[in-house]
């Protein structure tokens, strides 16, 4: 049976846009973080992440990505 790793990215809303803002609580601090929330999630699927939720809740500005890939990929 396949073991997972999974990856939580929260996102704002910033501009008109949703943009990644921390990854399992690390603040995302290279050049991704200033793109659209769907060129971050293309990006984390050419690393072989898969998502598996998106909560995004409007009256606070803010959601997260639920992420998962098997272990070791």
């Amino acid at each position: 049976m396949p073991q997972w790793e999974y990856l939580f990215v929260r996102f704002d809303y910033f501009a008109g846009d949703l943009r990644p803002q921390n990854a399992n609580g690390e603040e995302i601090r290279d050049e991704r973080r200033q793109h659209p929330l769907h060129e971050y999630a293309n990006y984390l699927g050419e690393q072989g992440w898969e998502m598996v939720n998106f909560n995004f809740s409007p009256a606070y500005g803010y959601g997260f990505l639920t992420l998962k890939r098997i272990k070791g990929s």
